[in-house]
């Protein structure tokens, strides 16, 4: 009886195997347009809610200004440090003549030097003074502002000030900077000085002394 039901078992099955394929095709299709859907609905939700931009910080600048404010400061600490009292010296400021010539770059010493030999106390002859102060303002007119009566650094005398009673130090720019000096008994100066960097620290290039009354 199995041989005769054969015959007709094999179409059967052979729709079974059909519907099963067809199943499993819509289900593979479902499977894909569900993923097609997802993604359109992820691309969406980034569309609608685009990713928070971190800002940038420009740490460039800062930097700059944090090493401009480091150098300022290390320039003033070096002139107040000009007038720091030393050994026994009990004022609150003083100034060194032995240390003056360290203080200064060689051309504005060798200035110094060659404007105070005309207007300090000279040993030049009436004859020899024209010519040595032509020959002053030949070599340093393009160089410095001129001087025209004896002064040395901060308008001080020919003494150690041992007893300053007072400094203060205003910023003009990076390199330069008013020092006041009160050296008592009515005896006060402006200073414009300038600054050169010099192997880590600094030495005066110039320096415009004002007596104050």
């Amino acid at each position: 009886m199995l041989c005769n039901l054969y015959p007709n078992f094999i179409p059967v099955l052979r729709r079974y195997q059909k519907m099963k394929s067809l199943y499993a095709t819509i289900g593979l299709f479902c499977m894909l347009a569900s993923c097609t859907n997802s993604a359109q609905d992820h691309k969406s939700a980034t569309a609608n809610h685009p990713a928070k931009e971190i800002p940038f910080k420009d740490s460039t600048r800062t930097a700059k200004q944090d090493t401009a404010v480091g150098q300022h400061q290390q320039a003033e600490a070096w002139l107040k440090g000009i007038f720091q009292c030393e050994g026994s010296s009990t004022g609150k400021y003083c100034y060194y003549l032995d240390k003056e010539d360290a203080l200064c770059t060689p051309r504005f010493r060798a200035f110094l030097q060659d404007a105070n030999q005309i207007y300090g106390p000279s040993n030049l002859s009436d004859e020899e003074l024209p010519k040595a102060e032509a020959a002053y303002k030949a070599k340093w007119s393009k160089i410095y502002p001129l001087y025209t009566q004896e002064t040395w650094l901060f308008g001080r005398g020919n003494d150690d000030a041992l007893d300053i009673q007072d400094v203060e130090i205003e910023k003009v720019s990076d390199s330069k900077f008013i020092v006041f000096v009160d050296y008592g008994h009515d005896v006060k100066t402006k200073n414009e000085v300038q600054l050169v960097h010099n192997e880590g620290s600094y030495k005066i290039d110039y320096c415009k002394t004002t007596f104050l009354h």
